[in-house]
């Protein structure tokens, strides 16, 4: 008999009928049989029908009998028995065993079919074709195997209709299916369905028939119209559709059917079949509840491998949870990979390679790691393995482990350094150990593992070591060039050395090393190098030459060329090297090319054309802050402070701690008018500074110094910069009446006078300038009168008027005041001061404000004042000069001796009348600046002096004079 294959077997869980080929794991039959009694019985028979075609009675009928006695209430013995009596002519036996299996399965049709065999004709039915002896014909034709005969009976309606017929068509499929006729059998159960009187057994075979057949369309419209939906039946089916191959068709079954199994193995199967499915619906398998433990791990080991196929991370990690925690290594070190987890990734790598043979993984798993990202398990992995002594891809290993050294040098701690550097045994080893070596840049590591200075290490080494000792030791770097040359005397081994010499910026080295190469061996690509190199170090006639030679051959001028052919010609020749420029951005527009050209058209004073290179250069790296800060400038120079700001504003937020950039900002800021943003930018750029406003002034160097005094300048600006109120005090006690207090009341005399002051500077954005411009004031002053009193109390005026600073960068005033007495006295008036002062220092290092930097500071001033009362047509002219010494007490603090030379003169009558007073002063001031805070310098300062005067000449009566004054700013 054919055997069945194991894809096979389920077809014929459904067949249910004698003497035919079933497997040992089928379901229960109709009549009761038991899948043990299935499995003991199904020899006999087979037995027993091979003896009935050989027509052996005795042993047909013996088989039969023991298979009765096996399953005595079995349809199956009971048929296949009744038919080997009828076969041997004992037909009443055969009545015998039915009429008693009746009594256990009296429903059962194929146990009627054979229970009314038709009755013995009366005429012959050879010739005869009324139903019986068509039934008879058939029935013979059934029993010696010729199908065809007695399905040719069949052709007849009126017989195929009768009972005889349907009987004749029930056995006749029973017997194509025993007999392997399965076309025949599917085409009879057509029949019988159509006629309505197909048996759930019938319908059952005729479902497995259509598998077996691959007639999966057919099985499935059977299965849905006739409820065939047990598990075992979707089982079947899904089987079926699996072996067609059509895995989209197996999805969408599969996804419909929830089928509850009465056993593991066959949960195992749907399992197995789902996994089929799970390349196109994925889910099926994942989200699977199995009803068997078992099958719980076994769905995980099936699903595993497909969820880290397609990269579907959560899928593999729960089934990985599913499964026992040293299984599947190699899955979890994919899986921890994919997630980032590389520290994971690495003890699973590690258990991998511990394993028996696990060494030939190193190369792959290192691999991997790399280039998940993984660098620092990757390095970690292959120097626990270092020098990978046995393993047959230990070049392969060490290759890599020099490439890793080459991207993430930082990787190697000082321990996996020194390890490394540990000469290895061989001279091969050694060549690769040097390559990590030199991709780490350990010349140290180098210079001990040459240290035997083998003849067998190639030009290249010699190479390197003669970069590493050519700083420290020039005769072994001598030494190590001249073994390089010994392995490689070729044009080709000295131009290495001219680039390897450029590119560790031995200039002069590479410089002589090009020259040494003959000129036929150099390419066009070499020349420029050659030239490059030659730049660098300023040999501009060299790089000539080898520009010219680099055209005459014939060279590309593209904008590399011209860039170089204009460093070369800029030191004789400017404008030529503009050209050159030109040409280069005509050709390649660089943002290097545009700034140098930009620089060399403001040198020439073309400052509009060098303002469009720097936008051309600015737009091609608009991320570049040095360029974005010279556009600034050139916005600067072409008087567009606006355009500057922005500029500034892009290379400050590319490069926020770039002082210059912080100070710039400030300026023009404070420029425009902006206090607010300008306070904001002094006090990033004074917090740029740090500390050095802290460092000893005494043994500061001159760039301390200097740092000091920028900081103090920043900090008076910040200062001044919200300084909106101003007010001063001036009180003078002297001896005698002197013209000490022109700068008060010009052309009044007092012995002593006192004054007050209070200035409202303006907003900026209303007078165009800064908070200097235009400042509103009101004055109170008066004098000891005219008894010459001490104290200055008496002829009080009251002045208020306008200071207006025409010029922000020189300090002078022009000033109109309407003065009112403020008492009673007799001898004052109601008049107009104008009045224009200025006041020169002559450096700001001879300023009068305090000094951050050194132990004290020489102090000038030089005074102009123009006064001219207008009612009492009056002008008064004052000249003074100051000249002092600043000498620090402690911070904020100085003591000040000083001498002034005074020169008023006093027009009163329009020139018939005109008074002189000429007088030299020495004194000494004590200073008292306080106020200060980390953003703001000093803001108000007490100064207290004693002077003496002496007149060369003048309009008064006393010559000599002496005075105590009091000076105060807030």
């Amino acid at each position: 008999m054919k055997r069945l294959s194991p894809g096979r077997c389920a077809l014929a869980l459904f067949i249910m009928v004698p003497a035919w080929s079933m497997c040992a794991e089928s379901q229960e039959s109709s009549g009761g049989d038991s899948r043990y009694q299935q499995f003991m019985v199904y020899p006999h028979r087979q037995a027993g029908y091979a003896a009935m075609r050989a027509g052996d009675e005795r042993t047909a009928m013996a088989e039969f009998t023991r298979a009765r006695e096996l399953a005595p209430q079995s349809v199956d013995t009971a048929l296949d028995l009744a038919e080997a009596y009828r076969h041997f002519n004992q037909a009443a036996r055969a009545q015998t065993v039915l009429d008693e299996q009746a009594r256990y399965t009296p429903n059962d049709s194929r146990l009627r079919a054979a229970m009314t065999p038709p009755a013995p004709p009366a005429v012959d039915c050879t010739r005869d074709n009324r139903p019986v002896c068509r039934a008879k014909r058939g029935f013979g034709d059934l029993q010696v195997g010729d199908l065809a005969r007695a399905q040719a009976e069949l052709d007849a309606p009126d017989f195929a209709a009768s009972p005889e017929g349907r009987n004749l068509r029930h056995a006749l499929v029973q017997r194509a299916i025993y007999l392997g006729d399965d076309q025949r059998a599917v085409a009879q159960l057509s029949e019988l369905d159509k006629q309505n009187q197909l048996s759930s057994d019938e319908r059952n075979q005729w479902f497995t028939l259509l598998l077996k057949l691959d007639r999966l369309d057919a099985a499935r419209e059977l299965q849905s119209r006739s409820g065939l939906d047990t598990p075992t039946q979707d089982l079947a089916m899904a089987q079926a559709i699996g072996n067609s191959g059509d895995r989209k068709a197996l999805a969408s079954y599969m996804a419909a059917r929830q089928p509850a199994f009465a056993n593991e193995k066959d949960e195992r199967q749907w399992i197995n079949l789902l996994a089929m499915a799970a390349r196109a619906q994925p889910a099926l398998l994942d989200h699977y509840t199995v009803r068997y433990p078992a099958n719980a791990m076994w769905q995980a080991r099936v699903a595993l491998p497909l969820a880290m196929l397609r990269g579907d991370r959560a899928v593999a990690g729960s089934m990985l949870s599913r499964l026992p925690a040293d299984s599947f290594h190699e899955e979890r070190f994919s899986l921890y990979l994919q997630q980032g987890q590389y520290v994971q990734a690495q003890q699973q790598a590690e258990v991998l390679i511990a394993q028996p043979e696990g060494y030939r993984l190193l190369d792959p798993l290192s691999y991997r790691l790399m280039d998940a990202g993984a660098t620092y398990e990757a390095k970690q992995l292959l120097l626990d393995a270092y020098p990978f002594t046995g393993n047959t891809h230990s070049a392969a290993l060490l290759a890599r482990l020099a490439v890793l050294a080459g991207q993430q040098p930082a990787l190697f701690s000082a321990d996996d350094r020194a390890r490394l550097r540990r000469p290895l045994d061989s001279v091969a080893l050694r060549v690769a150990q040097l390559h990590i070596l030199s991709a780490l840049r350990d010349c140290e590591g180098i210079r001990q593992v040459m240290a035997d200075q083998s003849p067998d290490y190639p030009a290249e080494l010699w190479r390197q070591l003669g970069d590493c000792y050519s700083k420290d030791h020039p005769g072994l770097a001598e030494y190590a060039y001249a073994q390089a040359g010994k392995h490689e005397p070729s044009a080709d081994t000295t131009r290495a050395l001219a680039y390897q010499a450029y590119s560790a910026q031995d200039y002069e080295t590479a410089l002589l090393a090009w020259r040494s190469v003959p000129a036929a061996h150099l390419q066009q690509a070499d020349l420029l190098a050659a030239a490059n190199t030659a730049l660098t170090i300023h040999e501009t006639a060299v790089a000539r030459a080898w520009l010219d030679d680099y055209a005459a051959r014939g060279g590309r001028q593209d904008g590399a060329y011209w860039w170089l052919r204009a460093q070369a010609d800029e030191p004789s020749n400017p404008a030529l090297a503009r050209t050159d420029l030109e040409n280069a951005v005509a050709l390649q527009p660089d943002p290097r090319y545009y700034a140098r050209l930009a620089a060399l058209q403001a040198q020439a004073g073309d400052a509009q054309q060098a303002l469009a290179s720097w936008q051309h250069a600015s737009a091609l790296a608009p991320q570049d802050s040095r360029i974005a800060a010279s556009l600034g400038y050139a916005y600067l120079q072409a008087g567009e402070p606006e355009k500057a700001l922005a500029q500034f504003e892009r290379a400050h937020q590319a490069d926020p701690d770039n002082p210059a950039l912080t100070r710039q900002l400030l300026y023009v800021n404070q420029q425009l008018g902006d206090y607010a943003q300008a306070r904001m930018y002094a006090e990033q750029a004074i917090d740029q500074f740090g500390n050095v406003g802290a460092a000893d002034p005494a043994g500061a160097g001159s760039d301390t110094q200097q740092s000091q005094d920028d900081l103090y300048s920043l900090r008076r600006l910040h200062e001044n910069l919200d300084r909106r109120w101003s007010f001063n005090a001036d009180t003078s006690l002297g001896d005698t009446v002197s013209s000490a207090a022109n700068s008060v009341a010009p052309g009044v005399s007092y012995r002593s006078y006192a004054q007050f002051e209070a200035q409202y500077h303006l907003d900026p954005q209303l007078t165009g300038g800064d908070l200097n411009t235009l400042t509103a004031y009101a004055r109170l002053f008066a004098g000891s009168g005219v008894t010459g009193t001490v104290w200055p109390v008496h002829e009080a005026m009251l002045g208020i008027g306008v200071h207006w600073k025409p010029l922000t960068s020189q300090n002078i005033v022009l000033s109109v005041e309407q003065q009112t007495p403020a008492d009673n006295s007799r001898v004052t008036h109601n008049d107009t001061l104008f009045r224009a002062s200025g006041s020169w220092s002559f450096g700001q290092k001879f300023s009068d404000d305090w000094h951050a930097s050194g132990r004290g500071w020489f102090t000038q001033n030089f005074y102009v004042d123009v006064a001219h009362y207008l009612r009492a047509e009056e002008t008064v002219v004052t000249l003074d000069y100051r000249f002092g010494f600043h000498d620090k007490i402690v911070n904020g603090q100085t003591i000040e001796p000083y001498f002034h030379l005074q020169y008023t003169g006093i027009d009163r009558t329009q020139g018939l009348t005109y008074l002189r007073d000429g007088r030299a002063g020495l004194g000494v001031q004590w200073n008292v600046w306080y106020g200060e805070t980390h953003y703001d310098a000093y803001p108000h300062r007490l100064s207290v002096a004693i002077e003496g005067q002496h007149a060369f000449t003048t309009y008064l009566r006393d010559t000599n004079a002496a005075f105590l004054i009091v000076r105060t700013q807030w």
